[in-house]
């Protein structure tokens, strides 16, 4: 595997050729990512973080779809019948005309698809290969096509225009056969509506070995030598227990998982290798097999749950404003702080409760001292003690040039630990997260997030990231919410911790997976339905990362 250094700067052609660029990540070395990232976006000017904020710690066009003609011609009506009624009275006897009433049915409009075969099935701007690679599609996944492919340029089945925009070659990445086997092993499209998009698994020593068919217990004994003994342990695994389903189609009558990147695989493979000590995984599937929890990775692996710990997610969630709140805000990141009700003409101070942890409080901007403590009022009436675990997000001093009415815009604080979403100059969003472990250190040489004013070229749904740098090695796949604004660097979930609010990437901007859901979806370029990532070196939401 090819892999990028650390923040290395590289030419487009590079990237989109190359398997694996770097990303900073939570604790260990800087990884690599893959799929890639295009080139370098140029920093903006920006003005020092002083003079925008009053803070106590740090002064493409979418191409129009041409809709096909739909027969509206109704079916053909019943044909009226004449009823004669019985009258008790013959000579009262009354003719009666009944007519059944006619319904329009109109035609059904035909869908014509197209399914990827590759982990990365690239989407072009025009038909043909050295045309513009605006995104891609994930092996599995379905899309909607155009019945008749626009041309045959160095494609020998056509290229196909896709839903909403672009091309893409049928052959060895795409076909138009939607019962494919790797749609019927890979179809399960991630969840982009809230928090992770997978079931999220991490892995345990010894790791698990990846079966590519359902192995017998004969077979589980061969391969994982341990097993035995392995089995006496107890583990709690029921946090997979809600993704439970049958055994995949895919794997029955001793059927192997085809290889979602083309690797031959013959059929006497009962299993390609191990992960890592430190790895994860989003899982498509999980089953019960020979009295054992089984997963299927989105790479087309059948793991052994029982040698993995399930992710739960974090519940970190961010204050979404609505039009008159505003700033500032605050989040206390202390689980012990409380809550305050203050007499403002007897000064008397009343204990209100216990605050959940890294709850977020809009305020009023009041501060109200009694004795040696200085309270802080929440837009409800309750105060809050002033104190170093409790992060306020000020209100923006100097608006910056970028802040058009109108245009989004995201607001990162490394002192803070803290990010903000704006529509020009309103808040509509604000959380907190976890920059560089290092600080406001060198990003050349330190695990610190680089600072600056950059926008969002490039977005992932989920994609890899790796190192395998000597003492800190690990392969986290499926990161989710990727979304590149310069280098390595990106804003993204993270399903190995949960110390948003608290220094710990190597870089990145982590973010709860709820959060990251959210501003995925919110930010430009928008991911189409069905696609896995999209690229685009102009027009991003503008990110300004500052002290």
């Amino acid at each position: 595997m090819v892999r990028v250094p650390a923040r290395l700067f590289v030419s487009l052609a590079a990237v989109l050729s190359a398997t694996g660029l770097s990303c900073p990540q939570s604790s260990g070395g800087q990884p690599t990512v893959a799929p890639q990232i295009p080139t370098e976006t140029a920093a903006l000017p920006v003005p020092p973080a002083d003079e925008l904020f009053d803070s106590p710690v740090a002064a493409e066009e979418v191409e129009a779809v041409e809709e096909p003609e739909v027969d509206e011609t109704p079916s053909d009506p019943v044909a009226a019948s004449d009823t004669v009624l019985e009258d008790p009275d013959p000579e009262g006897a009354e003719e009666v005309e009944e007519t059944t009433p006619i319904i329009a049915v109109p035609e059904q409009e035909e869908v014509f698809e197209l399914a990827a075969l590759r982990k990365e099935t690239w989407v072009f701007a025009e038909p043909r290969w050295g045309a513009r690679k605006i995104g891609y599609l994930r092996s599995g996944s379905v899309v909607q096509r155009k019945e008749k492919p626009a041309g045959y340029q160095h494609c020998k089945k056509g290229w196909y225009r896709i839903e909403p925009k672009g091309f893409v070659c049928v052959g060895k990445a795409a076909t138009l056969e939607t019962h494919h086997p790797i749609v019927e092993a890979a179809g399960r499209a991630p969840d982009r509506s809230q928090g992770l998009p997978y079931a999220y698994a991490m892995s345990e020593f010894p790791t698990p070995p990846f079966y590519v068919r359902l192995p017998s217990e004969e077979d589980q004994r061969s391969v994982e030598q341990d097993l035995a003994k392995h089995l006496k342990q107890k583990r709690d695994l029921s946090a997979y227990e809600p993704y439970v389903g049958p055994v995949p189609g895919s794997l029955l009558y001793e059927r192997s998982l085809p290889s979602a990147n083309g690797d031959p695989r013959g059929p006497d493979t009962l299993y390609t290798g191990r992960p890592v000590p430190r790895s994860g995984f989003g899982l498509l599937h999980v089953f019960s097999w020979t009295d054992r929890m089984f997963g299927v990775t989105t790479d087309l692996a059948l793991i052994p749950l029982d040698r993995t710990k399930p992710v739960v997610a974090s519940t970190m969630q961010g204050i979404h404003l609505v039009e008159d709140q505003g700033l500032p805000i605050a989040f206390v990141r202390s689980k012990a702080s409380r809550l305050y009700r203050i007499d403002l003409e007897t000064r008397a101070v009343e204990d209100a409760g216990e605050i959940p942890y890294r709850q977020g409080f809009s305020l009023t901007g009041r501060r109200v001292r009694v004795g040696g403590n200085v309270y802080l009022e929440a837009r409800d009436g309750t105060f809050l003690k002033e104190d170093p675990r409790v992060v306020v997000i000020p209100t923006m001093k100097n608006v910056p040039g970028w802040a058009t009415k109108g245009r989004k815009w995201i607001d990162v604080s490394i002192l803070r630990q803290t990010l903000v979403a704006y529509e020009g100059m309103r808040p509509v969003f604000a959380t907190l997260v976890s920059t560089g472990a290092d600080g406001l250190g060198d990003p050349e040489e330190t695990h610190s997030t680089v600072r600056g004013a950059f926008v969002i070229h490039t977005k992932h749904v989920t994609a890899t990231m790796d190192s395998d740098e000597k003492g800190d090695v690990y392969d986290l796949r499926d990161v989710p919410y990727v979304q590149y604004f310069t280098e390595g660097y990106a804003l993204h979930a993270a399903y190995w911790h949960d110390s948003f609010g608290t220094p710990r990437s190597h870089g990145c901007i982590n973010l709860s997976p709820i959060d990251a859901s959210w501003l995925f979806a919110w930010t430009d370029p928008e991911v189409p339905k069905g696609w896995h990532g999209r690229l685009q070196l102009h027009g991003g939401t503008l990110v300004h990362t500052h002290p």
